[in-house]
């Protein structure tokens, strides 16, 4: 898992880029859904909470992860965006969807082998 150190570093560079409100919010529906659709209980984790997971991949993933659709990641956008999070709230979650979609990506290559 991410240490808080990690998270708190790309944290940290994602707020230097000045990325607009909007933006950081379309990321953060982006990396939670693509998290979702790639481990089993997909939906379990949430765009604005801390996860502490052993995450398990689905069985179904043959070498890259299943990407999200651009309206599934439009309407999932919206329903973050009237939870109205604060910008560096967005940045903290954004950094952590970023580190747990790394570790799931390790995990698959290893599967490849």
């Amino acid at each position: 898992m991410p240490s808080k150190e990690e998270i708190t570093e790309l944290a940290y560079k994602r707020y230097k880029t000045g990325e607009s409100y909007d933006k950081s919010i379309w990321y953060l529906a982006y990396y939670t859904m693509k998290i979702n659709k790639n481990i089993n209980n997909g939906g379990s984790i949430k765009p604005l909470e801390t996860d502490n997971l052993i995450l398990l991949l689905q069985d179904s993933i043959d070498g890259s992860l299943i990407e999200p659709g651009e309206e599934e990641v439009r309407e999932f956008a919206e329903l973050i965006y009237l939870s109205q999070p604060e910008k560096s709230k967005l940045n903290w979650f954004i950094a952590e969807k970023i580190l747990l979609l790394g570790e799931i990506e390790m995990v698959l290559n290893i599967k490849r082998v």
